[in-house]
């Protein structure tokens, strides 16, 4: 934590929440040159082991290699040769019902449409990862122990009153821009009076658990996840946190609110091992609420919320952490357009109509995932040891596996998302793709991320974007110097790459594609429009004719 502020505090961006989402985003602005604050009422990063969120997907790594902490991640997270199976079994020591194999690491190389692979990193591990990331940037304070309580906001920016340290001395700070990224109970988002519409699935309880080589005590082998079956359904299933020691056992929900001290977790995970073996330690026991929820609205005025904060999600999928950074990969180079007043006035609704369909696609993925767990079927006899029970569990472990295959393989769900409906996208009149849970075609239209291609000097096409916007030349032999004066005029970060490959000219179809500091295809064409600064003025949100007029600091 940073020395004790003084009675009022000025900052660019005014970030509540000093989770992955708020730590990211913190990291994305350092990275632009920005400055921002950072509160979080928990005395320090990570301090409680939660059973969160692990799964960086491959859409998520790409924003990371940007970000500069990729090779820390594969060094931090899980080892390199544990396999990501699941298992579907009455118990660890009972019977197998099926498997769905996943390979580790080391037996996985990247898909052809991305240059990263999905990774697994406990968030234990990841949050001072980002921490010490945002740190070694020097561009943002953090406050530790601070309370964010109330704000109000004008035409020039908003002035919120924090409560610093047990002695809740407050201090009021003047920002440009606040980004609530304060989780599904956002003080921020009820503040600025946004609803939160969407609906209950069930309540469920997970506790962490501490063993060391449970393979030892079973014949199934290693695994990611162990999904138990019993006659009543699908009851509970035993996920690695840490690929090591840890182990996260989840109970799978009811209706009811579930009451932690009333439960026995040692014969949970007796009846979870099939038999008493095993030196299990439970570590923490924590109840909490499956749910799939969006805020109505992700702005209001220049309050702007991202994670779960603006929306929830089943973790059946890991997509609520991934949707939560995407929404940063957005907000991040917008907030930078906006402070250096190239950014129209436009940006905040444009952020709206983009990241809010998208949680609601992933949310909607999610919740069907967990309706594949708790489908009712026949499981009666799962528990027989009879030829009628056998013939029974390898129809339910063959279903399982069928309806789940969206789950544990969702790579169009975490490369597929579009923003072709935004205000600050050109449509180029070509039809939208299929959008597949799992499967993935890359295409260049508008709206959509650019596609990944090798170069010849070993980077990917995606390591071109991200510092302003980028203009690709793909065999256009024309002049482009009225679309770069147009941007210069603006004061707009714009460079030209020309690729003199015919692989990757037919990848993105047209002879020029103007990709955004996120890497999203923002316009392309074969030819220059005869009024480029009417294009530059669209994809950068200045349409209305209005400016971001602020100043960086």
């Amino acid at each position: 934590m940073t020395a004790m502020p003084s009675k009022e505090l000025k900052t660019p961006v005014l970030i509540v929440g000093c989770g992955p989402v708020g730590l990211t985003l913190a990291l994305d602005l350092a990275i632009r040159g920005i400055r921002s604050t950072l509160v979080e009422r928990d005395a320090g990063t990570a301090v409680e082991l939660l059973a969160k969120a692990g799964t960086l997907n491959e859409r998520t790594m790409e924003y990371c290699r940007w970000l500069g902490i990729s090779d820390a991640i594969a060094n931090v997270g899980f080892p390199d040769d544990y396999p990501r199976d699941t298992v579907y079994c009455t118990a660890l020591n009972g019977f197998v019902l099926g498997r769905d194999y996943r390979p580790s690491t080391n037996d996985r190389v990247p898909a052809p449409e991305s240059p990263e692979i999905l990774r697994k990193c406990p968030q234990f591990l990841f949050d001072p990862l980002l921490a010490k990331a945002v740190q070694e940037r020097g561009m943002t304070q953090i406050l530790y122990s601070t309370s964010w309580l109330t704000c109000t906001q004008d035409a020039d920016g908003v002035t919120s009153t924090l409560a610093i340290g047990a002695g809740g001395q407050t201090i009021d700070v003047r920002s440009k821009y606040l980004a609530g990224c304060d989780g599904a109970g956002s003080t921020v988002r009820r503040a600025a009076g946004i609803g939160f519409e969407g609906e209950q699935l069930d309540y469920s309880v997970s506790a962490m658990i501490e063993i060391e080589h449970l393979e030892d005590y079973h014949p199934l082998g290693r695994a990611e996840r162990y999904m138990f079956i019993g006659t009543e359904g699908t009851w509970a299933n035993l996920t690695a946190v840490d690929g090591r020691a840890l182990w996260r056992l989840t109970l799978v929900g009811s209706e009811e609110r579930l009451a932690p001290e009333r439960l026995d977790f040692d014969a949970i995970m007796a009846r979870a091992m099939g038999n008493g073996r095993g030196g299990w330690k439970v570590r923490r026991v924590m109840p909490w609420r499956r749910s799939q929820f969006t805020a109505d609205r992700f702005t209001a005025g220049r309050i702007l919320l991202a994670g779960d904060a603006a929306h929830t999600m089943s973790p059946t999928g890991g997509h609520g952490l991934n949707t939560g950074i995407g929404d940063v990969s957005d907000l991040g180079w917008m907030l930078d357009a906006l402070l250096r007043g190239w950014g129209g006035g436009q940006l905040p609704a444009a952020y709206n109509a983009e990241r809010r369909p998208v949680a609601i696609r992933n949310g909607t993925f999610s919740t069907k995932n967990y309706g594949a767990w708790v489908q009712a079927v026949g499981r009666d006899l799962v528990l027989d040891d009879t030829p009628e029970g056998e013939a029974q569990r390898r129809a339910v472990g063959e279903q399982m596996n069928a309806m789940l295959a969206n789950e544990w393989h969702s790579f169009g769900v975490a490369m597929g998302y579009r923003y072709d409906t935004s205000p600050i996208v050109v449509p180029d009149g070509t039809p939208p793709p299929p959008d597949d849970p799992g499967e993935y075609a890359q295409t260049a239209r508008p709206g959509h991320r650019a596609p990944h291609a090798w170069l010849a000097d070993g980077r990917s096409t995606i390591d071109l974007f991200g510092d302003g916007f980028t203009l690709l030349r793909l065999g256009y032999a024309g002049d482009v110097t009225p679309l770069t004066a147009a941007a210069a005029d603006r004061g707009v970060p714009l460079r030209v790459v020309g690729l003199d490959d015919p692989a990757i000219a037919r990848l993105y179809e047209r002879r020029l594609v103007l990709v955004r500091p996120d890497g999203m295809v923002a316009w392309r064409a074969d030819s220059l429009p005869d009024d480029a600064s009417a294009l530059v003025a669209t994809v950068t949100g200045n349409a209305d004719g209005e400016t971001g007029r602020a100043v960086a600091g």
